[in-house]
C-alpha cells in the first residue's frame, strides 16, 4: 500500500497521466472525426494521395493536386508533414488499401507531433519556471488548449510548426543555460528545419530562435575588470564572443542547408527563382480559380478602403478569432461551452496583465540575470507579434479568416507571459495574506490557485470531447 501511495505521488505518475489524457483525446478525434472535417483536409489530403500514389512529390500547379474553385494547391507551400504522411501511406498499402485505415495512418503522424510536442513542454516548462505547480500550469495550459490539441488530429503542417517552435525554443533555452554543445546545436537545426518545412507562418518563432542564440554569446565586462592590455575598463562593456558563436552557428547552419536547403532549391529550380514558392502560388490561384475567387475580383478590407482597426474591431473578425483560439471544432463550426470561452478569456486577460508587474523576479528563468530576462521577455513578445499580425495581414489583404490555428505559432511564448502573470499573481495575493498576518493562508495561495487553474484546463478539455465531439460525431 505504502509503494502504491508513493506512485501516486511520484511526478513519473503526474507525467503518465498527462501524456494520457493528451493522447486518449488526441485518438478519440482521430477516429471520430469523418474524412475532411478538419479545416481543409479534403484539400490537403490531396497532396498526401498524390504522393502515396505516385512515390514523388507533386509541382504545385500539378492538376491532380489543385484546389477546385479557389485554384492554386497546397503543394507551393513546405509539406514535410505530408511527405511523411504519403510515404507511411505506401508502406501501409502493403497489408491494407482500405480507406478508413490510410486516413488514420496519415493522421497519426500529427499525433505523433502532438505527442512529441507535450513531451517537449514539460521539458520547456523547468527551463521557464523554477515551481513544479507553475510548471505545470504552463504544460497544461499549451497542451490541454482545446484548439491546440486538435490541431494535432486532422492531416495539417500546423502541427509539425507547433512542435518546431516548442522545439526551438527549448533547445535555445538549454544552450543559453548549459552552453550549446553538439547536442544543444542539433536539436536547435532539427528544430529550424521543421519550422522551414512546416508552415510560413511559423517563421517569425525561426527569427526569434536566431536572436535568442546570438545573444547567448554576448559578454560584460565589468568596470574595473583589468583587461587584456593591463588596463581597467571604466564601465560596464558588452562584447561579442566570435569564435563559439561562428562555431556553433555555422554548425547550425551546414545541418539546416542539409536538411530543408533542398526545398528553397527545389522551389527556386520549378517556379523560376521563386525560392518560396509563394509569388507561383499567387500566378496558379488567378489562372486556376473560378471567377468568383480571382484575387482581383475577390473583395478585400484593403481593397475596398475598410481600414486595419474596423476590420477587427468593428466586425466579428476579433470574436471570432479569439473563439477559434481558445476551441472550434470541425470546418470552424463545432463550439464548445460559453464558459470555457469566457474562463479562459478571463485567465488570458488576467495573466497578460498582471505579467507586466514587476514583481516575483526569482519565480521564473532564475538562473538568468535581470537584464537577460527583460531581454527574453522582449524576444517572446516579437513571437507572438509576428503570428498576430501576419494573421491580420493575410485576412485584410487577401482572405478573410479569422482562424485562431493561424495563431498557434505564438502559442508557447503566449503561454509563457499568462503563466507568469497567474503565478505573479498568487505571489501578490501572498504578499496581501502576510499583511493582514493570514500566514498560513498565504502558505498555501500558490497550490491552491495553481491547483484550480489546472483542473480547469484538463475539466475544460474533458467536457469539449466527450460532451461536445463525441455526442456530435456519434449522434447521441
Amino acid at each position: 500500500m505504502t509503494k502504491i501511495r508513493r506512485f501516486y505521488k511520484n511526478e513519473l505518475f503526474h507525467e503518465i497521466l498527462f501524456l494520457s489524457l493528451a493522447f486518449l483525446c488526441m485518438m478519440i478525434f482521430v477516429f471520430l472525426q469523418p474524412f475532411g472535417e478538419g479545416p481543409d483536409e479534403i484539400n490537403r489530403f490531396r497532396v498526401v494521395r498524390f504522393i502515396y500514389e505516385n512515390g514523388y512529390l507533386p509541382r504545385g500547379d500539378d492538376p491532380a493536386v489543385l484546389i477546385p474553385g479557389y485554384g492554386g494547391s497546397y503543394a507551393f507551400q513546405p509539406m514535410l508533414t505530408y511527405i511523411l504522411e504519403g510515404y507511411l501511406l505506401r508502406t501501409v498499402n502493403l497489408f491494407t488499401d482500405r480507406f478508413d485505415v490510410l486516413l488514420i495512418a496519415a493522421r497519426l503522424v500529427n499525433v505523433f507531433f502532438g505527442m512529441a510536442a507535450a513531451v517537449l513542454t514539460r521539458r520547456l516548462s523547468r527551463l521557464l519556471f523554477t515551481e513544479t505547480m507553475t510548471q505545470w500550469l504552463f504544460s497544461c495550459l499549451v497542451v490541454f488548449l482545446p484548439q491546440s490539441l486538435f490541431l494535432h488530429t486532422y492531416i495539417n503542417t500546423d502541427s509539425c510548426a507547433v512542435f518546431s517552435v516548442i522545439l526551438m525554443f527549448t533547445a535555445v533555452l538549454d544552450g543559453m543555460k548549459n552552453g550549446f554543445n553538439r547536442s544543444r546545436c542539433i536539436q536547435t537545426a532539427v528544430g529550424v528545419i521543421l519550422c522551414a518545412l512546416s508552415y510560413y507562418n511559423a517563421y517569425g518563432a525561426v527569427l526569434v530562435t536566431v536572436i535568442l542564440f546570438i545573444s547567448c554569446f554576448v559578454g560584460k565586462v565589468l568596470a574595473g575588470t583589468i583587461t587584456r592590455d593591463g588596463t581597467a575598463s571604466p564601465v560596464d562593456r558588452y562584447y561579442m564572443d566570435w569564435r563559439p558563436l561562428l562555431r556553433a552557428g555555422l554548425f547550425i547552419t551546414v545541418l539546416f542547408l542539409i536538411g530543408a536547403g533542398w526545398w528553397f532549391i527545389r522551389n527556386a529550380f520549378l517556379y523560376h527563382g521563386d525560392f518560396l514558392g509563394m509569388n507561383a502560388r499567387n500566378l496558379c490561384v488567378a489562372s486556376t480559380c473560378t471567377p468568383d475567387f480571382h484575387p482581383l475580383l475577390r473583395q478585400t478590407y484593403q481593397n475596398q478602403g475598410i481600414g486595419v482597426f474596423a476590420m477587427v474591431f468593428g466586425t466579428d473578425y476579433f470574436t471570432l478569432l479569439a473563439r477559434s483560439f481558445v476551441a472550434m471544432f470541425g470546418p470552424m463550426s463545432l463550439p464548445t461551452h460559453y464558459y470555457i470561452y469566457e474562463t479562459y478569456y478571463r485567465i488570458f486577460i488576467i495573466g497578460l496583465l498582471v505579467c507586466m508587474i514587476p514583481a516575483g523576479r526569482g519565480l521564473y528563468l532564475s538562473w538568468q540575470d535581470q537584464k537577460r530576462r527583460f531581454f527574453f521577455n522582449g524576444c517572446m513578445v516579437l513571437a507572438c507579434a509576428i503570428p498576430i499580425f501576419l494573421c491580420v495581414y493575410y485576412s485584410y489583404t487577401w482572405d478573410f479568416q479569422p482562424q485562431g490555428r493561424y495563431l498557434m505559432p505564438m502559442l508557447p511564448a503566449f503561454m509563457y507571459f499568462v503563466t507568469l502573470g497567474l503565478r505573479k499573481a498568487c505571489f501578490l495575493l501572498q504578499e496581501l495574506a502576510d499583511k493582514i498576518k493570514c500566514r498560513s493562508l498565504a502558505e498555501k495561495i500558490p497550490a491552491i490557485l495553481m491547483g484550480l487553474l489546472i483542473f480547469f484546463t484538463a475539466a475544460a478539455l474533458l467536457y469539449s470531447v466527450f460532451f461536445v465531439v463525441v455526442p456530435y460525431y456519434t449522434g447521441g
